[in-house]
């Protein structure tokens, strides 16, 4: 009975990552298909072949189509007149107050990823968060400087084990500690609650 247990939790963590894995590319893609499928699912015929293959072929349809209206989309606001009619739009969207707030912050993090020239989550690094001697990861978002002259970085500090929340921190340059580990390894490193993490750290301790 005691070795039914242990496999039966060493089953259960094996598969796991496969379901988590499965469960978020059908998330992924059932949400990226949904603005087009409704449509497919009406074309589609209830009968004969289509009758038992419906679901699956109007998902890879809706997803096929829907990446080649991405990539038109991506087209056009690459042109002047592209351009010229989405600036229209944002125009528009900024004399709404709380849905240009919303567009603005999410534009604003869609423009940190795909401007290779920004230095968005670009740096990991490490400070003594919440006290003194206790350390944590952070990506970098940005830094500026304050009436003093002070550099500061922006950080953005990720919760455990959902990366995705987390806290914004200003920390001055001298309380902070670049490290060489890249964005990807930082969160798989927070994902997993530590487990993850290298042999060897970059905490300097006791500071010099």
């Amino acid at each position: 009975m005691n070795k039914a247990k242990y496999f039966f939790v060493i089953g259960i963590f094996s598969i796991i990552p496969f379901a988590v894995t499965i469960w978020l590319i059908n998330w992924v893609l059932t949400l990226f298909a949904s603005p087009i499928q409704p449509i497919v699912d009406y074309l589609l015929p209830e009968s004969g072949f289509f009758l038992y293959t419906k679901s699956y072929l109007s998902l890879f349809v809706s997803i096929i189509l829907t990446a080649i209206c991405v990539i038109i989309v991506g087209y056009l606001v690459s042109s002047v007149f592209g351009r010229l009619f989405f600036s229209k739009i944002e125009t528009k969207i900024a004399r709404i107050p709380i849905v240009n707030t919303l567009y603005q912050t999410i534009k604003g993090l869609t423009d940190s990823f795909s401007n290779s020239k920004k230095q968005s989550f670009s740096k990991v690094v490490l400070i003594e968060y919440p006290k003194e001697n206790i350390w944590t990861i952070a990506l970098v978002t940005g830094q500026s400087k304050n009436a003093e002259g002070i550099d500061f970085y922006h950080l953005f500090l990720p919760s455990t084990p959902n990366p995705t929340t987390g806290y914004m921190l200003y920390t001055p340059f001298d309380k902070v500690t670049l490290t060489s580990l890249s964005p990807e390894e930082a969160i798989k490193i927070i994902m997993s609650g530590g487990t993850m993490s290298p042999d060897q750290n970059e905490i300097i301790y006791p500071p010099k």
